[in-house]
């Protein structure tokens, strides 16, 4: 099933749900026991409102920030590898070659199946590692012999350490979602925002029960897209890898040497 007919699924039936509700309690709930005093409920129902709209503001909050943080570090990253590739071309040529190669290698891991893991288990792969540990490792043997390769190394491992506390945080958030407590709230939330306005006594008309779906199904559209967005390389509105990609096709007919 996809995203987007599971999500129009629950909208629909969270609509047909807030609609179902209110046939049921004005048919089985007396008439009387439903007319509230009218200033009392629309100042009561506009504070739940308020609250609702804070701690939906709150959640949106929680998951957009990691994301937006988590798209900065794949640039950061991207750009960091491509400044390397290109600083090691002051470096020996076994050098060059060794380094462009190892970050050719870790790019590919990083754009393909590690960010096939981060999208399924939100977990980081064994290859992608290995890859970057090997350029590290590589970097380190590099013994410079003149002025030059000493600031060629120098803006390498520079730029690589650059890439690599943005891999951390990349990898951290990648598991980082919205705190668990704030979920039940949320939904709690919903349902006391739908239910709420059947104390108003309201008749049974169309117009009515047509307020209700669209109260409904516009709570479970907010609950949807804050889902969607939770986990930066997850779901619906995943960050991407296309600053790796266009790393890659830059630095993949890039001339061996200078």
């Amino acid at each position: 099933m996809s995203s987007l007919f599971a999500g129009v699924l629950i909208i629909v039936g969270s609509a047909v749900c807030a609609v179902l509700g209110f046939l049921v309690i004005t048919k089985i709930v007396p008439q009387r026991w439903l007319v509230a005093d009218s200033g009392v409920a629309s100042s009561l129902y506009a504070t739940i409102g308020m609250v609702y709209a804070i701690l939906i503001a709150i959640a949106a909050i929680a998951v957009w920030e990691p994301r937006d943080a988590a798209a900065s570090n794949v640039d950061t990253e991207a750009t960091g590898m491509v400044e390397a590739y290109w600083a090691a071309n002051g470096l020996a040529p076994a050098d060059r070659s060794a380094v462009r190669e190892s970050i050719l290698a870790y790019l590919r891991q990083a754009a393909g199946p590690e960010w096939l893991s981060l999208h399924d288990t939100r977990q980081p792969t064994a290859g992608a590692t290995t890859a970057f540990t090997r350029l590290r490792e590589r970097v380190d043997t590099i013994d410079p012999k003149t002025d030059r390769e000493q600031g060629a190394y120098d803006s390498v491992t520079s730029q690589i350490s650059t890439a690599a506390g943005a891999r951390r945080s990349r990898l951290a958030a990648a598991g980082e979602g919205m705190p668990t407590l704030l979920w039940p709230i949320l939904i709690l939330g919903g349902l006391i925002s739908v239910t709420f306005l059947y104390m108003f006594g309201l008749e049974r008309t169309f117009p009515n029960a047509l307020m209700l779906a669209v109260v409904g199904a516009m709570v479970a559209l907010l609950l949807i897209v804050i889902y969607q967005v939770e986990y930066p390389f997850s779901r619906a509105f995943a960050v991407g890898p296309g600053s790796f990609e266009t790393a890659i096709s830059q630095l993949r007919d890039a001339p061996a040497t200078s």
